[in-house]
């Protein structure tokens, strides 16, 4: 990881922040505390942005994530929706994780929901 920067360390409020370490073309997006609606939202512009911005791989890691609200949960479950239909490969880590469980799940009831198998 010697070609690796990070940008954007910290967050709006105490307990919640957000890091993007980039290597080539993969990005890892760190997050950690809490993450209720209004930080979510900056959440998800982030990785639209690395997206747009020709990100072919992105990993959200939540393994530092403590808490996420209803909506936080729905706004993120739509932005990991967005980048795939982009052409991004977009992997939540770690598999063993509350976070990542709770995402897949509502990942799944989503893609239900509009009739995608």
């Amino acid at each position: 990881m010697d070609s690796a920067r990070v940008t954007g360390e910290g967050g709006t409020t105490p307990g919640f922040g957000q890091a993007v370490i980039h290597v080539g073309n993969e990005s890892k997006v760190r997050v950690w505390g809490g993450c209720d609606s209004e930080r979510a939202w900056l959440l998800r512009d982030r990785l639209d942005h690395l997206a747009a911005t020709g990100q072919r791989r992105i990993t959200l890691d939540v393994s530092e994530l403590r808490f996420a609200d209803f909506t936080a949960v729905a706004i993120l479950v739509g932005a990991l929706a967005r980048i795939r239909r982009l052409g991004a490969e977009v992997a939540v880590s770690p598999s063993s994780g509350g976070a990542y469980r709770l995402l897949k799940r509502a990942e799944v009831a989503m893609a239900r929901s509009v009739g995608i198998q």
